[in-house]
C-alpha cells in the first residue's frame, strides 16, 4: 500500500479510534482486501488496543487473511450487525463490483459502526490482477446513499497533499462513514437486491486490459497536442494520471 494511505488509515485510527462500538467491551474491526504480498505493510499493525478484535478478509487464503469469502463479493461467513469497524484501503479499485461490497459492508456493521476506505482518485493502471476503478468525492456519496450510510468525512487528496506526501500522484480519494443506529425495512430490502446476483449465481469476469483498433489509431494521430504551460506541469509532475494543478476539486 502507499504510504500516505497508510498515514491516513493511522489517523482514522487516531481520531475515532474511541467512537468504535464495543459490544460486551470489546470490538470486531473488519478489514476488506487484507492479504499482504511482498512484505508490505498491514493495517494490522494499527490495532494497539486489547479490546478491538482485527479480523482480515480476501477472496484468496494468504499472510493476514483470517476469513476468505468463497463466494466472492458476498460474505455468507459473517453475520448480520456482527462487525464494529469495517476498513479498506487500495483495494476498491480492484474490485470489479464494489458496489456489492459497499452493500455487505453496510450489511456486517452494527447500528452505529463505522467504515473508513481508501482508493485512488488517479495513478496509472496497476492490475492486481485486474484494475477497474478510480473514486471521486461524489463516488462516495452515492455509494453511502444507495448503501444506507451516513458519510461523517470525504477527502479528496489536494494539490498541496499531493505534491508533499509519498505517491501523491494517486490522489487518494477517502470517506469516513456511518450505519444509522435504525435501519428501515426498505433499505434492507435494497442491500439484498444488491447483492442478489452475487448470491444466487458465479459472475464470470474476464479482463480485457487494452484493446485498440483503428479508432484509436486514429486519435493518437490527430490528437491536439496541449501547448499550455500548467498542463505540460501537470504533465511532467504526473504523466499517468490526471492530476489538477493550482485548483483544489470543486474549486470551480
Amino acid at each position: 500500500m502507499h504510504a500516505s494511505s497508510f498515514a491516513k488509515m493511522a489517523s482514522f485510527f487516531r481520531t475515532y479510534e474511541d467512537r468504535f462500538p464495543r459490544s460486551a467491551g470489546s470490538c470486531t474491526l473488519l478489514e476488506i482486501g487484507s492479504r499482504v504480498f511482498l512484505g508490505q505493510a498491514s493495517y494490522r499493525q494499527l490495532v494497539t488496543r486489547d479490546w478491538i478484535r482485527y479480523v482480515g478478509l480476501d477472496l484468496e487464503p494468504g499472510e493476514n487473511v483470517d476469513v476468505v469469502a468463497k463466494s466472492g463479493f458476498v460474505w455468507p461467513e459473517l453475520e448480520d450487525a456482527s462487525i464494529g469497524v469495517c476498513i479498506s484501503g487500495q483495494t476498491f479499485e480492484h474490485n470489479p463490483y464494489f458496489w456489492a461490497t459497499m452493500a455487505e459492508i453496510s450489511r456486517v456493521l452494527v447500528p452505529g459502526g463505522l467504515a473508513c476506505i481508501i482508493a485512488p482518485g488517479a495513478q496509472g493502471v496497476h492490475r492486481f490482477p485486474v484494475d477497474c476503478w478510480r473514486f471521486y468525492p461524489d463516488s462516495w456519496a452515492a455509494l453511502c446513499a444507495l448503501t444506507g450510510l451516513e458519510p461523517l468525512e470525504v477527502y479528496f487528496e489536494t494539490d498541496e497533499m499531493a505534491l508533499r506526501v509519498s505517491d501523491g500522484s494517486a490522489r487518494d480519494s477517502m470517506v469516513i462513514a456511518r450505519k444509522p443506529t435504525n435501519v428501515d425495512t426498505a433499505m434492507r430490502r435494497r442491500l439484498d437486491l444488491l447483492t442478489q446476483p452475487f448470491r444466487e449465481d458465479s459472475i464470470e469476469f474476464h479482463p480485457v486490459a487494452l484493446q485498440e483498433g483503428p479508432c484509436v489509431e486514429d486519435y493518437r494521430r490527430t490528437a491536439p497536442i496541449s501547448r499550455h504551460w500548467r498542463a505540460r506541469i501537470a504533465q511532467l509532475i504526473n504523466p499517468i494520471g490526471p492530476v489538477r494543478l493550482f485548483r483544489n476539486v470543486g474549486g470551480g
